[in-house]
């Protein structure tokens, strides 16, 4: 049960130098934007422009701030992505380019190694309790917009999060999640492929 608070998460260049992004979390932690098994992160979106290309990686994106992104995706189609938008699940090689539609926005990243990781992410709001179970291989649990989130473990053990702090699980638990006012939780689990 180890907590990652918001004032610590590295800033780092886009891959194609077009912005910058807050990283929560990458395994393993030397890795870089070439070789890394997983990848968590927020991005602040301030003009149109081409996604970063990753072969092998699948990626998944929601909206946290903002008034909207569209993107316009490698098949010709469109997706719009505003705060209430589900999460976008692409391939990191198809093609994208984005488009803002009133201003710049915040958006939340997650990505993994296609023959290494599967991932499943879920978004909610929340005023009272939560109860959330894990027997995932990585939960991360990440308070993205409201003032406070306790966090109870089975066994006990409590954290509190303030806003964009993330409780990182490596063992499967039974957590009770509470919040006094509306908060928006993003929950991301993560789990290796077995052997073929």
């Amino acid at each position: 049960m180890h907590t990652l608070s918001a004032r610590n998460y590295l800033t780092t260049p886009w891959k194609n130098g077009g912005g910058t992004t807050r990283q929560i979390l990458i395994s393993p932690p030397d890795a870089t934007l070439d070789n890394f098994d997983y990848r968590i992160s927020m991005a602040s979106v301030a003009s149109d422009g081409p996604f970063s290309q990753f072969a092998g990686v699948d990626r998944q994106l929601l909206l946290l701030d903002g008034q909207g992104l569209l993107l316009q995706r490698g098949d010709g189609s469109h997706s719009l992505l505003d705060r209430d938008s589900q999460p976008l699940a692409f391939a990191g090689e198809e093609p994208i380019h984005s488009q803002l539609q009133d201003g710049a926005v915040t958006d939340f990243n997650i990505m993994t190694r296609r023959e290494r990781f599967r991932q499943q992410v879920e978004s909610f709001q929340l005023c009272g309790q939560h109860q959330l179970q894990s027997r995932d291989d990585v939960l991360l649990v990440v308070l993205a917009a409201g003032n406070a989130l306790t966090i109870q473990r089975e066994d006990g053990r409590r954290c509190t999060l303030q806003t964009q702090d993330a409780l990182l699980l490596e063992t499967g638990t039974n957590l009770t999640i509470c919040s006094t006012e509306q908060a928006r939780i993003i929950v991301v689990r993560l789990n290796r492929h077995g052997p073929a």
